[in-house]
This record gives structure tokens, sequence and C-alpha cells, in this order.
């Protein structure tokens, strides 16, 4: 094993700066889910911490994979709410918002409509952070510094507005 620093295998950095970010939004979060507001105390330092952490828009699909390291693409969410998300059906994410809904007597409900709109804002800025037509050039690409430079200039406004209204 090389140093600390030293990064053996291609993916390491990108894998450290992704959960840099996760820590730094855990930091200034309320550590309650974003879809229900149960908190989330109970994960932080188990093998399911990382699972908190959801990209809004997905980075798997490689539909946005610009806005991987972009700070207000992440959300906190239960693990079973990240999965809902990802990969659960409207009529499981339903259900699910009914089961919390009974369990808490009807003070707690599951708003993924609060989730689908954050989804929406998203998309629109992404297609203005990253146009893929750019002076009549379609398929526009971007360099690595870039993205880099662009999303850094993101997430420095995110963690302000963070800041100024006590987190998310």
């Amino acid at each position: 094993m090389g140093e600390p620093y030293i990064f053996e295998k291609g993916g390491e950095g990108a894998h450290l700066t992704q959960i840099m970010l996760f820590k730094q939004l855990w930091l200034l979060s309320s550590k309650k889910s974003f879809v229900s507001g149960i908190f989330l105390r109970e994960y932080f330092g188990t093998d399911l911490f990382l699972n908190l952490f959801a990209h809004v828009l997905p980075k798997a699909q490689n539909k946005y994979p610009l806005f991987k390291h972009y700070a207000r693409n992440i959300v906190l969410l239960s693990p079973g709410e990240h999965g809902l998300w990802d990969q659960g059906t409207e009529e499981a994410r339903i259900a699910y918002s009914l089961e919390i809904e009974a369990a808490t007597g009807g003070r707690a409900k599951a708003d993924w409509d609060k989730l689908k709109a954050l989804e929406a804002s998203l998309k629109e800025e992404y297609k203005k952070v990253f146009p893929t037509t750019i002076g009549m050039i379609i398929g526009v690409k971007y360099s690595p510094e870039e993205v880099a430079a662009k999303i850094g200039k993101l997430n420095r406004q995110y963690w302000e507005e963070l800041k100024k209204n006590g987190g998310r």
C-alpha cells in the first residue's frame, strides 16, 4: 500500500471526493430525511451511513454525470427511502408514505413531491450549467477542469445558502 495521499487505482480520488462531500453535507444538515423528516443519526458510524446520501439526479444511469459532486443534487434519505427513490415504483413510494403516516398517527408522511420538485429544478439547472449545444456546436464536451470549476462555483454558492438558512 502506498502513501495515504497517493491513489493507486483509478477512481479512488473521485470516491474520496464524494465521501468528503457527504461528510460536509452531514455536518450542515439537520440529520433528517429530506422526504419524511425522520432522524437519521442512528446510522452515523455504521456500514449504512453512506447509503443516506442519495443523488436526486441519477449518476449511475449516466444521464447527469456532471452533477455527481454537486451538493444540491444530494439529499439525506433513510436507506429504505434511498432504495425507493432509485429503484422503487410509484406504488411502493405511496405505500411507504401511508406506512409512515400510520406509524406516526398522521404526524408525518413521506413527501415524494418535494423530492420530485427538486429533481425538476436540478434538471433545468443542469441544462443551463452544462448546455449540449454552444454556438451551433452540437454535443459539446467539457474538460474535467471546466467541470470542476463550474461545480466548485455551484457548491460555494450552495454552502453559503445552507449556512445562511441554517442547513437543509
